[in-house]
This record gives C-alpha cells, structure tokens and sequence, in this order.
C-alpha cells in the first residue's frame, strides 16, 4: 500500500530520532549526524509535535525514551536499515544486475 508522501515525517526528522534513541543522547546524536544539539533537539520536538506524541522523557541534563519513543524506534529502525541496505547495495551496482 503506498501511503502519501504527506504523512511520512521528513527523513532528517526520522534520522535524528533514531540516533538519539540509540544512544540516549541528543548530544551524542548531534556528534554522530555534525549537528548542533539544539538542532537535534528542534528536529525531535518537530517529530513529536508531527506525530502528536512524547517520544523522550527529558529530566534535567538527560532523556530517555517515553513508551512511545521506544514503540516508534523499534518500528522505524528496521525501515531505515533498510533504506540504508538498499542505497549501499544500488550504489554498489547502479544498473541492478
């Protein structure tokens, strides 16, 4: 089923989020994608506001994952895997076989 382009979050917004899940970190995730924390804490707020839902706790100096965070991360990882696979994999022989 092809869903409209307009309902899928932009993949800066996705990339961001799986980082920061990953390493629990928005400034960590900031060094891995050469972002400013503050921009990946914009692209994570813009996720959230998009998808109507809290996807890090955030206390003090840290965050976490909310359950929602944590259902979302597990869905999106596996697609941008393999997203990811298929671009390395096209780049590696453009005309397909």
């Amino acid at each position: 089923m092809f869903l409209s382009r307009r309902f899928l979050p932009p993949m800066s917004l996705l990339c961001a989020f799986e980082a920061a899940a990953r390493h629990q970190s928005f400034t960590a995730a900031a060094a891995e994608l050469h972002l400013t924390q503050s921009a990946v804490s914009r692209q994570i707020r813009a996720l959230e506001e998009r998808l109507g839902a809290e996807l890090f706790v955030r206390e003090r100096q840290t965050v976490r994952l909310s359950a929602a965070g944590q259902a979302y991360a597990e869905e999106i990882r596996g697609a941008l895997m393999r997203i990811s696979s298929a671009t390395v994999g096209f780049r590696a022989n453009p005309q397909g076989g």
